[in-house]
């Protein structure tokens, strides 16, 4: 019932996302004064994802965005997904298709020819919900904060958003203990600090994103955007689901490196300290319902935001 009830809610969510990626949008009046907003560089890695790439190409030009510089680095499909992205070519500050060492070494191919003030990416089966762009830019235009990111939908294979993730700002510390705490799938950040840390860690098959948050907090906290939102795809292939041992193994590493660095003993004292300090910042943000619900679903043994509802 509870999951039926959070599904229903998300119908509106849901028909707004199927009509934005189901088609090139023409562009809409730009913003008054965009010379104001950051340039955007957006990568996408991509290796014989075709039943998906198209609507996260789609997610990413409908955004409208001004100043957007999208790359797509193809590991050498042969599924089809090359053709998808001549389709939209002229809309491309660069692609090219050919045999990587898999994601992480693909996205570095797309970090060092990005150009933009702020840099992310969207990966290949995942999306930007309508107006993300925009929102992120202008947080950052306003506090040049290192890391400005938002929330997370996540949706099945048909597009259908059945739970919604929210997020609070992340220290170093907190991000030791909370882990999957900024969604790259909703989150830019300066080009600049990137070149001062590194690059994304190509040792790294699942936990990239958590290994490059852990190095670019050292410029300060994120900036989170509540309006912003991103979608992750479950569906069979995702990596999530096939690489959990790696996962974890990785995830596990990285803690265990934030805990030295930052003189954190790793007790579950200071565990309960940090996931309490993120409850009273959901709290302070106004997020009552969405504590409930997550307060109900893990009662009830459905907190597991990875699975389709019944």
């Amino acid at each position: 019932m509870l999951e039926a009830y959070i599904a229903h809610r998300h119908d509106e969510t849901t028909r707004t996302l199927r009509a934005f990626v189901s088609r090139l949008h023409e562009p809409v009046a730009r913003p008054a004064f965009p010379s104001l907003l950051p340039k955007i560089s957006i990568i996408t890695p991509s290796y014989n994802q075709a039943k998906f790439l198209e609507r996260t190409l789609l997610s990413i030009l409908n955004q409208n965005y001004p100043y957007l510089e999208l790359i797509v680095i193809d590991g050498g499909s042969t599924d089809g997904s090359v053709d998808i992205i001549r389709k939209y070519e002229d809309r491309l500050a660069y692609w090219v298709s050919e045999k990587d060492r898999g994601q992480s070494d693909a996205l570095n191919k797309g970090f060092r020819r990005a150009t933009g003030d702020y840099v992310g990416w969207q990966n290949s089966d995942d999306l930007f919900y309508p107006g993300a762009l925009m929102a992120l830019a202008e947080a950052a235009m306003r506090t040049g904060a290192p890391i400005v990111s938002g929330n997370l939908y996540v949706a099945n294979h048909e597009n259908q958003i059945y739970r919604e993730v929210r997020y609070t700002p992340m220290t170093r510390k907190s991000l030791a203990v909370v882990k999957a705490s900024i969604p790259n799938q909703a989150a830019l950040w300066r080009r600049d600090l990137m070149e001062k840390y590194g690059f994304i860690d190509e040792k790294k098959q699942y936990c990239m994103d958590l290994e490059l948050w852990s190095r670019l907090l050292r410029a300060g906290s994120n900036v989170v955007v509540p309006e912003a939102y991103g979608v992750y795809t479950v569906h069979a292939e995702t990596k999530t689901t096939t690489m959990d041992h790696i996962h974890r193994s990785e995830r596990e590493q990285i803690v265990k490196g934030l805990n030295q660095e930052e003189g954190r003993s790793g007790t579950k004292v200071d565990d309960l300290r940090v996931v309490a300090q993120k409850m009273l910042a959901h709290a302070r943000q106004g997020d009552t319902r969405y504590l409930t619900e997550k307060f109900l679903t893990k009662l009830v043994g459905v907190d597991d935001w990875q699975r389709e509802p019944k």
